[in-house]
């Protein structure tokens, strides 16, 4: 969904596109989704289920861990996993929004008791700021994959922004055979970043 922050121009557009993209490619991937999103756009949350990709949650409101309460982030991830289990169930997988709280043991504890396993990301192009291109996306995630020492890369992208959807063709295009594209579920559990 569009961040209400950041306007993009059809942003449910832009997520139907990078769905067409990627069954295109014939590459499947990891989407973390708000459960408030998944309500609004079944479809398009029924269509990432459906066309093989994995589906995490990235809570309900999209508000920051660290300013809540023990009790509201029960109820965050509680509300999330309700709505995403009826509409497109989660694989227990989990990214707190803007990463915040990554390192925060008590958010880290209540994530787990909710049942879900949180994932972070090692690059991206910052594709939910305002006028960037679609090279100002993909070259940083690029030259990242190309000297990475890290034995598997998550790039942290977003599917509304205007940019993203010709950003990860050029990703694919450019790095070619380079590259495996994978599920989050498809890879070790012990190599993934935290």
């Amino acid at each position: 969904a569009e961040h209400p922050d950041h306007p993009a121009t059809d942003p449910i557009g832009n997520a139907g596109r990078l769905l067409d993209l990627l069954r295109d490619r014939n590459v499947q991937c990891t989407f973390f989704i708000q459960s408030s999103w998944a309500n609004a756009y079944r479809h398009l949350a029924e269509r990432i289920k459906t066309e093989g990709h994995l589906i995490g949650s990235h809570s309900h409101w999209h508000c920051v861990f660290t300013s809540m309460t023990d009790k509201g982030i029960a109820n965050d991830l509680a509300c999330s996993r309700s709505i995403l289990d009826a509409t497109a169930p989660t694989d227990h997988w989990f990214r707190l929004p803007g990463g915040q709280g990554h390192d925060d043991p008590r958010i880290l504890a209540a994530v787990s008791r909710a049942g879900y396993r949180h994932i972070g990301w090692t690059c991206g192009g910052d594709d939910w700021k305002p006028g960037r291109t679609a090279d100002e996306v993909a070259v940083p995630i690029i030259e990242h994959a190309r000297v990475a020492t890290e034995p598997v890369l998550v790039p942290d992208l977003h599917s509304w922004p205007d940019p993203t959807t010709d950003a990860v063709a050029m990703v694919l295009d450019q790095l070619g055979s380079e590259a495996e594209y994978v599920r989050l579920d498809q890879v070790d559990p012990q190599e993934l970043p935290q």
